[in-house]
């Protein structure tokens, strides 16, 4: 697996693991958070991002989610590269 390449395992790295988990910063999430991901990535399983939406709804943070069915871990086709960056682009026009 890709992040086992970097970091080890999860049993021998197990701090690593833990700090470099998003999870536990979802309480202090403040603003917010869109999340993007491509449905056919070999690098980030859709299951984590489940993961971290049902963190998310238990502590009652706002998230707004782009999907890319066909897509992997970054869009590949132009027409969806285009209209990713866009919603990026518009998305901060409208939060920051």
């Amino acid at each position: 697996h890709y992040t086992e390449r970097y970091m080890g395992t999860p049993q021998g790295n197990p701090e690593g693991y833990t700090q470099g988990s998003v999870m536990a910063y979802v309480d202090n999430l403040q603003g917010k958070l869109l999340l993007v991901h491509g449905l056919i990535d070999e690098n980030v399983h859709f299951r984590h991002t489940a993961r971290l939406i049902n963190a998310l709804i238990r502590a009652r943070k706002p998230y707004d989610l782009l999907l890319f069915p066909d897509e992997r871990h970054s869009p590949r086709s132009l027409a969806d590269r285009v209209f990713m960056e866009e919603q990026i682009r518009d998305y901060f026009g409208r939060n920051l």
